[in-house]
């Protein structure tokens, strides 16, 4: 029983041998092709299966007990079908040559294995295979080595299931087991060996590592392609000395051999270089010392990167940068950007000198609330508010990120112009500009307009509004008294006699005379919405808004007293002073039907009724209700 357990454990030492060269053959045969690296794996496992059974306990001529079920099945569950056509084709050829009492056992067991290989195969589909994977594999190889004894005549089977059962059973677990984990151990490594390698190999950047002595242990593509060369087996081995002019690979040599003394890595230098179509570029080099675990430095790894385009690109960048700082320090108008928060991002001086006051707090990493406490605080900005600032100041941060245009009058007598325009990722950018002068220009502009208008609706001579401004100052009034249902009374005054006055004393004399009557009928006007103009000539006219006939007769008659009561000399009147005539047109409040003409014509009435009467008399008439007709002198 001894001597069966020693032949078994040689027999899998024999099994191992060929495992494990398989896995180391492996790695040499990765560049090949997927089918040829199966053929040869099949070839290997049925070489070792024969190797198995050569090396087998055999109990009589011809019945054989070995290993061979485990390199059967690891052949079919690693290697495909094509594996396993192999392994089993080979198997099967050396078992049937041997013959003897067991042949068609030996022939049921190569079988048995290459189905259940298959079948796991099947059962795994793209899955990866686990160290699970490789015990059930090892339970199915103990379990068909054991159930081929069943294929033997029944005194071979009693005799051979008693004395081999147990150590056919165990050792083939054992190594199909064994060669399960070695297998799955061998293709993660592989297959993270292959990643890695293709990774290296197809980076864009130069990648390369050296041995102590310079020369090129491995290269990847961009390493090849910047040398000239067409494969990396035909840089390695070489060293700088074959790329480079002497010169230039001395300095290269020695500044490596300074890393690998000293361990201390080269990071990102940029040099100047040809490629290899001779165009100088721009590279960023980084060298690194290789070390073992205990630390042992073994050789070197490099990187170059060309940055050529990048190194372009930061260049216009800076001259970019460059000239936006001009442009922000010459422009003529202030600008700042504020962020999200509503803090200043960055601001040039003009933006700080437009504010004299609030300046100093106007730097990048302000809020803008701190802006705005220190523009009312020191009285900056006129139109802030003395009460109530924190409303102020909380409707303009909240209105930060919106698009607007302000105008600002400073304490100085200046006048800026604030727009602010929302910027990408919630920025605003707000740009001061000073227009004092524009806003002065405006505001005289405005000034002359309106003198102008005013000039326009004025009579030159007395200053009070001409006949144009009159006729529409009373439409104006007709309609508003009419919306409002209130009185209005229209005064309309001649000067007694004038034709004389001037034919007497001169049109200076006249001028003056009539000067002294628009002053006189201004002064005789009591409310602020009272209007007195120049109504032609010596006629003279006053609007008296929300005045009934009794008001308006006060007015006139304090007018035709005031006048009268100068004492202006008149030689060619009956009256022996300058005196006028009043003519009064009031509508009352319930009047409905109103008109400036009628109202003026009624008015017109009155005062040839006061001539007619002897002059220097106040004559009117009421309109609406029940009209009345009155005479006062």
């Amino acid at each position: 029983m001894a001597t069966t357990w020693q032949v078994l454990a040689g027999n899998l030492a024999a099994v191992a041998l060929f495992v494990l060269s398989w896995a180391q053959l492996r790695f040499w045969l990765s560049a090949s092709p997927r089918y040829l690296r199966r053929l040869l794996f099949g070839l290997v496992m049925g070489v070792g299966a024969v190797a198995s059974m050569m090396l087998a306990v055999e109990l009589q001529p011809g019945l054989l007990f070995d290993l061979r079920a485990s390199l059967l099945i690891v052949a079919g569950f690693f290697g495909g079908p094509l594996a396993t056509g192999v392994s089993i084709a080979i198997a099967l050829a050396y078992r049937i040559a041997l013959a003897g009492t067991g042949l068609w056992s030996g022939v049921a067991l190569i079988l048995a294995a290459g189905l259940i290989s298959l079948t796991g195969r099947l059962m795994l589909g793209r899955r990866k295979a686990q160290l699970r994977h490789a015990l059930l594999l090892g339970c199915a190889a103990g379990a068909v080595a054991v159930s081929a004894m069943f294929a033997l005549p029944a005194d071979a089977f009693r005799h051979a299931f008693t004395s081999m059962a147990v150590p056919v059973s165990v050792l083939n677990f054992a190594a199909t087991g064994l060669a399960g984990i070695v297998f799955i151990m061998a293709g993660k490594l592989s297959s993270e060996r292959d990643l890695l390698a293709a990774a290296l190999a197809q980076a864009p950047d130069s990648f390369y590592v050296k041995d102590r002595e310079g020369r090129f242990a491995a290269v990847n593509v961009g390493t090849v392609r910047i040398n000239g060369f067409q494969t990396a087996q035909q840089m390695v081995g070489l060293t700088d000395f074959s790329l480079t002019d002497p010169a230039r690979a001395r300095v290269l040599f020695e500044r490596e051999q300074q890393i690998l003394a000293t361990g201390t890595p080269m990071l990102d230098e940029e040099e100047l270089l040809p490629d290899a179509s001779g165009n100088q570029r721009w590279f960023s080099i980084s060298k690194v010392p290789l070390r073992t675990a205990s630390g042992t430095i073994i050789g070197l790894a490099g990187l170059m990167r060309d940055v050529t385009e990048a190194k372009r690109l930061r260049e216009k960048l800076l001259e970019s940068g460059n000239m936006l700082s001009y442009a922000l320090a010459e422009m003529s108008d202030g600008l700042a950007m504020f962020g999200v928060d509503g803090r200043i991002v960055f601001c040039n001086e003009q933006y700080r000198a437009a504010f004299p006051l609030s300046g100093p707090v106007r730097v990048p990493g302000a809020h803008l609330r701190t802006i705005l406490t220190a523009v009312i605080e020191s009285g900056e900005q006129l139109s802030a508010p003395s009460s109530n600032t924190e409303a102020w100041i909380s409707q303009i941060i909240a209105n930060l990120h919106r698009e607007s245009e302000e105008e600002i009058n400073l304490f100085d007598g200046r006048w800026l112009r604030v727009r602010t325009r929302p910027a990408s990722a919630g920025a605003t950018l707000v740009v001061v500009s000073d227009f004092t002068r524009i806003k002065q220009a405006e505001l005289e502009l405005h000034s002359t307009t309106s003198a102008l208008r005013e000039l326009v609706r004025t009579d030159g001579l007395t200053g009070l509004l001409n006949r144009r401004a009159f006729d529409e100052a009373l439409e104006a009034e007709i309609r508003r008294s009419l919306r409002g249902g209130t009185p209005l009374s229209l005064l309309l005054i001649d000067v007694d006699r004038f034709k004389a006055f001037n034919d007497r004393y001169g049109h200076p004399a006249g001028d003056s005379c009539l000067r002294l009557v628009s002053q006189l009928l201004r002064s005789s006007l009591k409310r602020p919405a009272d209007l007195a103009a120049r109504y032609g000539g010596e006629e003279f006219a006053a609007i008296l808004p929300e005045t009934d006939e009794d008001g308006a007769y006060l007015v006139a008659e304090a007018f035709r007293q005031s006048l009268s009561g100068a004492r202006v000399e008149h030689g060619g009147s009956e009256k022996g002073v300058v005196t006028a005539s009043v003519g009064v047109a009031t509508y009352t409040a319930d009047s409905l039907d109103r008109s400036g003409a009628v109202l003026l014509q009624t008015a017109d009435e009155a005062l040839y009724g006061a001539k007619g009467a002897g002059r220097d008399r106040v004559f009117g008439r009421r309109l609406g209700g029940t009209d009345r007709r009155y005479a006062r002198s």
